[in-house]
């Protein structure tokens, strides 16, 4: 087995989150306000994302509601019909 030098291996090379981090310039160099309305804009998806997940929670939720209510008045109706003197 060869010994690598500090060079770049052929994973890094071919690897475009390496290539980002190597074009993506130094924070110094980034002028402040465009730094902010990135981390805004990521907040603002991240709120997105969460009420989005809410929000199908939720239907889930008056689906699974609605399902138990349906039971229920099946139930109610079999009980009913096996209470009735003219079954017995």
């Amino acid at each position: 087995m060869q010994d690598q030098g500090p060079g770049p291996s052929l994973t890094e090379l071919n690897d475009p989150a390496a290539q980002v981090l190597a074009e993506t310039p130094s924070p110094a160099d980034v002028d402040p306000i465009d730094r902010l309305n990135r981390a805004l804009q990521r907040i603002s998806f991240a709120l997105d994302k969460y009420r989005q997940a809410e929000q199908r929670k939720g239907v889930d939720t008056q689906e699974l509601v609605a399902n138990v209510d349906a039971l229920i008045s099946r139930v109610r109706d079999a009980l009913a019909h096996t209470d009735r003197p003219e079954d017995k």
